[in-house]
């Protein structure tokens, strides 16, 4: 079997963590902004979702350019961007109107790196060995902003939720030299240069693609669950049942342990049953996480239960949907990595957003989302394995074991 390297995979894994400690390191912070700059609960999710739409709408931009100017210049541009915008929320957060801005600058320029790590994966690796780094890459993209609660809920008690936004400061900065000495282009032939109207056309082309669709919108449904499934938890156990944020924090640790074994089951079985059987799974590990939710008391315990399925199912499902997504389309990565990046946090910003505003607010309420999801990724699976592209790229990953 030839050898698996592991320098790119280590540098996309790197690149993003930023993105995501970025979107779940302010979680358990979300309580004590509100309360200190006097808004309502569902004001201070807007610098999540202010987050999500910079950082998915940007990234239509980031991934064909990085096609055609490659990837260096792109990720390094996208991460001053990033420093500039934590810089107005660090200097100006006794200003909502500031602190908001803030996020959403940091959230167009952070778009730069999820596109990024994926793209470069795709240069780097080939069959097998993408699904094996794709499910790195998938697992520290996720289990990051699950994790990142924890890191988070520790800081805001012990040194305030202004301390948060100066760690990802600093996180970014180190990041941003390192990559500078560090990272070397992976792009092997740039893309020829598009207008803006060829561009158009190609996401149109995309989003007609029944491929595309199905296997992006795997990965999008999954992400929307999570974001809004760490976006209420804060709220369940520290209002509703009465935790500190550090007790919250040590709880939090079981939904990232769900998602590391998850993304450990997907890189021990995927190479024998193959990517798309993987994903056949993840729907009953969904009703599971539903049905403890629905059923269950307003308990610590059982409420980090169903968590944790949660968790565990897009540990699982992320790593395979997108390697058979991105299969077919090697010299379009980034540009393909940018639409679904982009429609990826859109949707989970908008979803979770109109979610809480329609009143979700109790376990059992989240219980009964993942339950309809739950059925509607069973459907998008189905019908992903009667495409003959999803066949195609069923076979592709499974060329060499």
């Amino acid at each position: 079997m030839d050898r698996f390297h592991w320098k790119p995979l280590l540098l996309a894994c790197l690149i993003v963590s930023i993105g995501q400690l970025s979107l779940g390191l302010i979680f358990p912070s979300l309580p004590w902004i509100a309360k200190d700059l006097g808004i309502s609960a569902d004001q201070a999710q807007y610098l999540v979702s202010g987050y999500l739409l910079g950082f998915g709408g940007s990234q239509l931009i980031y991934g064909p350019l990085s096609d055609v100017i490659g990837r260096r210049p792109v990720l390094l541009s996208g991460l001053l961007i990033a420093m500039a915008g934590l810089l107005i929320a660090v200097f100006q957060a006794e200003s909502f109107t500031w602190l908001l801005l803030g996020r959403c600058i940091q959230g167009l320029g952070a778009g730069s790196v999820s596109v990024l790590a994926r793209a470069t994966i795709r240069d780097s690796y080939l069959s097998h060995h993408l699904v094996r780094a794709m499910s790195w890459v998938a697992i520290v993209a996720a289990f990051t902003p699950i994790i990142a609660p924890v890191l988070g809920g520790l800081i805001n008690h012990y040194a305030g939720w202004l301390a948060v936004f100066v760690l990802l400061l600093g996180y970014v900065a180190v990041i941003w030299l390192l990559m500078a000495m560090t990272f070397k282009e992976t792009l092997a032939k740039p893309a020829q240069s598009r207008s803006v109207g060829q561009l158009v056309m190609s996401y149109g082309t995309l989003l007609r693609e029944r491929h595309f669709l199905i296997f992006a919108g795997i990965g999008w449904l999954n992400f929307a669950l999570v974001v809004l499934a760490i976006s209420l938890l804060p709220f369940i156990m520290q209002v509703q049942i009465g935790m500190s944020s550090d007790e919250y924090a040590l709880w939090a640790m079981v939904p990232a342990i769900g998602f590391l074994s998850g993304g450990l089951l997907c890189q021990r079985l995927s190479p024998k049953f193959g990517a798309h059987r993987m994903l056949l799974i993840a729907p009953f590990l969904q009703l599971t996480a539903g049905l403890i939710l629905i059923c269950s008391p307003l308990v610590p315990t059982w409420v980090i239960s169903g968590h944790f399925f949660l968790a565990m199912t897009n540990g699982l499902a992320f790593p395979c949907a997108q390697s058979l997504l991105l299969v077919p389309y090697r010299e379009r990565s980034g540009t393909v990595s940018a639409l679904s990046g982009a429609c990826q946090m859109m949707f989970a910003s908008l979803a979770s957003s109109l979610l809480l505003k329609a009143g979700i607010q109790q376990p059992a309420q989240l219980g009964g989302v993942i339950l309809v999801a739950a059925v509607s990724g069973a459907l998008l699976v189905t019908l992903g394995a009667r495409s003959s592209s999803g066949r195609q790229a069923v076979a592709s990953l499974s060329e060499v074991r």
